[in-house]
This record gives C-alpha cells, structure tokens and sequence, in this order.
C-alpha cells in the first residue's frame, strides 16, 4: 500500500509546486495623472441664423461649436451647447470636441450619430431641412442627463 502511495503523494507535490509557481504575475500598480479640466463655458444658446444659402454638405455652413463634457472633465455629463436653434434649410459644420470620455452626438429623427472619442474633435456638416424639435442625445450617458434639442424654424 505505501509502494503506491508514495509516487502519488510525489506527484501531486510537483503538482502543486507548479501550479504556485505558474499561478500568479508579480503585482503592477498604474499610476495615471490627469490634466486640470477646461475652464466651463456659460450655457447659453447658439446664435441662429446667418444661413449662407449654400444647402449642400460640402463644409462651408455656419460654424458650431459643441462640447461634450463628462465626470473626468467638467464633472457633470452635458451637452455645451445643449439647446440649439436653425433655420430650415440652413446648413451647419458642426465640430465636436469631448473632454475626457467617449460621447455621441445622436439626433435619431435627423439620422445623425457621430461618435467622439476623446481627445479628438469630429466634424459634421449638416443641411436642417425640415421644421421641427428634435432630442439629442449621447447614447451612453443619456440616462446621466446628456441631452438636449434641436429647433429647426
């Protein structure tokens, strides 16, 4: 009984003896230091209507600028501006510009859905035909508050 019971304890030793030398990598600490957040600019709505009659896609529409700020900037998940105003038919080049996190900007009525990731500013030129209110969105921290309208008079 004990000529089988040695090779088996034997085994199972360098069993274990692997799996405590294979089972765990030395501890890494990450140490990550963020830049101050951008000063907040005031809400308040864009000016609406120099329409420079150009009705195309091609760049040249009145310039906005949107912020998409979040907890790791600003502190609190927004749309800067939040309420927006165009003439119908007015064209728009839109530029995003997200603090420190992933956003979008989503209107589902309008067909737009632009993704923004941080640190990188997208462009959108848009031409606002039809008259109407419609919700904007940024699809992952809607429910945290980050919406806002778009009128189209």
């Amino acid at each position: 009984m004990i000529s089988k019971t040695l090779p088996i304890m034997a085994l199972l030793a360098i069993v274990s003896l692997v799996a405590v030398a294979c089972g765990s990598d030395p501890e890494v600490v990450t140490t990550t230091t963020k830049s101050p957040p951008p000063p907040e600019r005031p809400a308040t709505p864009v000016p609406v209507g120099q329409d420079n009659g150009s009705g195309s896609n091609s760049g040249d529409g009145t310039p906005v600028t949107v912020g998409l700020q979040d907890i790791g900037g600003s502190g609190k998940y927004k749309f800067v501006e939040s309420e927006l105003s165009f003439k119908a038919g007015e064209t728009v080049s839109f530029t995003f510009k997200s603090e420190t996190e992933f956003h979008t900007f989503t209107v589902d009525d309008l067909d737009i859905d632009v993704s923004v990731d941080s640190g990188v500013d997208e462009t959108l030129t848009f031409t606002f035909d039809s008259p109407g209110t419609y919700k904007l969105i940024c699809v992952p921290h809607e429910s945290q508050g980050m919406v806002g309208t778009i009128t189209v008079q």
